[in-house]
């Protein structure tokens, strides 16, 4: 299974002890990591330090190309909120094209996707 991982996920200490260990495929759009690593220059983080800890738990960042931008555009049709949630639309679109499960703590976000959890559904699911 392919696992695509929001942003927000970070912060559950659980999660993060889970996915350390997990031998699933993980994933993070170019999108939630420009988010995450943001976050975390901010804190006084370093680039090196963000990676390395991807790079412990085996996730790999994957860009956003062209067919992504397409599954976030259709996704967005009539939602009237893309300027607002172009982020995540097009994170849900790189979940789309992988054909991964996304995890996130705002699956409201993200109803226009059909596999979307959060990080304590799949702790429950393992």
């Amino acid at each position: 299974m392919k696992i695509v991982l929001d942003t927000n996920i970070f912060n559950n200490k659980k999660f993060c002890e889970w996915l350390l260990e997990s031998p699933e495929k993980k994933y993070i759009p170019a999108f939630a990591y420009l988010e995450y690593l943001y976050h975390n220059l901010k804190k006084g983080n370093t680039e090196s330090m963000v990676d390395a800890f991807l790079e412990q738990m085996n996730v790999s960042v994957i860009p956003f190309r062209k067919e992504e931008a397409v599954i976030a555009a259709l996704g967005a049709i009539g939602r009237w909120d893309f300027k607002d949630n172009v982020r995540d639309y097009s994170i849900g679109a790189t979940a789309e094209k992988l054909n991964g499960l996304l995890i996130t703590n705002n699956t409201k976000d993200f109803d226009w996707l059909k596999n979307v959890i959060t990080p304590n559904e799949m702790l429950k699911k393992k």
